[in-house]
Formats: C-alpha cells, sequence, structure tokens
C-alpha cells in the first residue's frame, strides 16, 4: 500500500512537472512570434520607406535629366545667338539685331573679356558700365592668358586710318580685318576702372620689344581725349608715351596740344582686359597695345 502511494505520488510530480514544461514552450513561442512581428512591421515599414526614397530619386533624376537637357538647349541657342552677334559689324546691325530678336543686348554684355566666361576669341557685346551703352568689342580669349578686348588692329595697311575726328571717335574698319574700336569707348572702358597698360612692339624681322606702364586712362571729348594718366613704366622699348602724358588727341581736321599728334600710319592693336583682385585687392584693368610691325 505504501509503495503504490509512492508511485503515484511520483506519477503525479511527473505529471505536474510535465505540466510545467509544456506551460513554458508555449509562452516562449509566444513571445517569439510577438518579436517576429514587430520586426516584421518594422521591415515592412522600412521597405516602404526604401520605395519611396526609390521613387523620389527616380523622379530627381527624371528632373536632373529633364533639366540637363533644357542646359543643353540653351546653350545651342546661346552658341546660335552669339554666331549671330559676332557677324555683326556696327552699331545699327547691334539695334535691327535688337529689334529683330527681341533680346535685350544690356542682358548678355559683358563689361570685359575677363568676365565673359566664353573661352573662345570672337566678337562680344561689352557694356564697361550699367549706364553705358552696349558695344560690340573683339575677346582674345587665349592669347596671353585670354580676357582681351582688342581696340585697335592693324597688320597690313588695308584700311586707311588718316581719319577724321568723328571717325576716330566713333570707330571705323571692320572685326574681320584691320579696324579701330573707338576713342569713346576707350575712354568709357578706362573711366570705368583702373588701367594698366602693356605696349608690345614687333617689325617684319621678328625683332621684339615692350613697354609696360601701371596704369593708363583717357578723358572725355570734352577735353579732346587726352591722355590723363600714365603710371611707372618697365619694359624694353623706349618711354614713347611719356611725353604724351596729359596731351589731346589729334587728327587730321582736329589739332590737339603741341606735339601730341599719334603716328596714325603705325600699325597696332590695343587690348583691354579686367584682372583679378590681387595684392592691394584693387580691381585693375589691363590694357594691351601692340604693334607687330612699324612703317
Amino acid at each position: 500500500m505504501f509503495a503504490h502511494k509512492v508511485i503515484v505520488l511520483l506519477a503525479l510530480a511527473l505529471c505536474s512537472t510535465t505540466i510545467v514544461r509544456g506551460t513554458e514552450t508555449n509562452g516562449t513561442n509566444t513571445f517569439t512570434e510577438f518579436a517576429f512581428g514587430i520586426i516584421s512591421n518594422k521591415l515592412q515599414t522600412l521597405q516602404k520607406q526604401l520605395s519611396e526614397m526609390e521613387f523620389a530619386m527616380k523622379q530627381t533624376n527624371q528632373q536632373q535629366t529633364t533639366l540637363l537637357a533644357r542646359l543643353d538647349q540653351i546653350n545651342i541657342d546661346q552658341e546660335r545667338m552669339w554666331k549671330e552677334i559676332q557677324q555683326l559689324a556696327s552699331k545699327k546691325d547691334l539695334d535691327l539685331f535688337m529689334i529683330n530678336s527681341g533680346i535685350n543686348l544690356r542682358s548678355v554684355s559683358f563689361p570685359s573679356c575677363k568676365k565673359n566666361p566664353a573661352k573662345r576669341s570672337g566678337k562680344y557685346i561689352m557694356q564697361p558700365a550699367e549706364k553705358d551703352e552696349p558695344f560690340l568689342g573683339y575677346c582674345e580669349q587665349t592669347a596671353y592668358g585670354g580676357g582681351w578686348l582688342v581696340f585697335q588692329y592693324r597688320y597690313d595697311g588695308s584700311v586707311d586710318f588718316y581719319r577724321n575726328w568723328t571717325e576716330y571717335r566713333n570707330g571705323f574698319g571692320s572685326m574681320d580685318g584691320e579696324f579701330w574700336l573707338g576713342l569713346e569707348h576707350l575712354h568709357r572702358m578706362t573711366s570705368a576702372a583702373k588701367h594698366e597698360l602693356l605696349v608690345e612692339l614687333k617689325d617684319f624681322d621678328g625683332s621684339y620689344m615692350y613697354a609696360s606702364y601701371a596704369e593708363f586712362a583717357i578723358g572725355s571729348e570734352e577735353d579732346q581725349y587726352p591722355l590723363t594718366k600714365l603710371g611707372s613704366y618697365t619694359g624694353t622699348a623706349n618711354d614713347s608715351l611719356l611725353v604724351h602724358k596729359g596731351k589731346k588727341f589729334s587728327t587730321k581736321d582736329r589739332e590737339g596740344s603741341s606735339n601730341s599728334r599719334m603716328d596714325l600710319d603705325m600699325r597696332k592693336r590695343i587690348l583691354c582686359d579686367e584682372s583679378s583682385e590681387r595684392l592691394a585687392r584693387i580691381t585693375s584693368e589691363r590694357c594691351y597695345l601692340f604693334i607687330p610691325n612699324l612703317p
């Protein structure tokens, strides 16, 4: 009888232990399922966010593609416009171009060739100051570091430079050959900012000399375009401009100061550009006078 009770109690003990173990297993499974559900929801949320981000990136890429296509078209249109501008030769042509195209030339002009981002030499619209009327100029964008405005160019004598006052004031010739840009433009350029002047001389035999001036400017027509500023000189050529400082400009129909007449038969070209701020933090302009051959 006693042995039977022990067996029953042992059986009950085993049964109880089995039941307890069964309850722990069910609890662990329930917790695992709950945690898996949370992780699954998080993953679904992250997947949704990634899908939204991917969609947004595709839209951004499409917008970028569209913008790049528009930019390419703008560049094509600008290139076409510059080609049309470069075919112009006078203020009358500029006015006609502005009327026919509906383009305000002030919106496509540059204060200097240095500030012109184009790297190709050619004809561009220049405007030294906001109040100035735009004019057509030739920018040399490759030689001497680029950023130069050709002010006068003469190399073969095909254009007569023995001109009257009005022609020297307004300019003459063609930018496709020999030309003079005009005293009024030079005055406005040198009035808009500080300028330097570099003179290079070269003859038919290839002999080379140069003269550099730290500052250069001419006055207004009212004063007869005098050489108002001429800075310190350096170079290998004679300082031939010093004697003209303060003197008025002269032409065949209008005399200036005594001994101030410039030799109109000298074959020369002047280049100007705006240089970056350096040393004294003064934004200066450089003018470049180049005489490839003498008479």
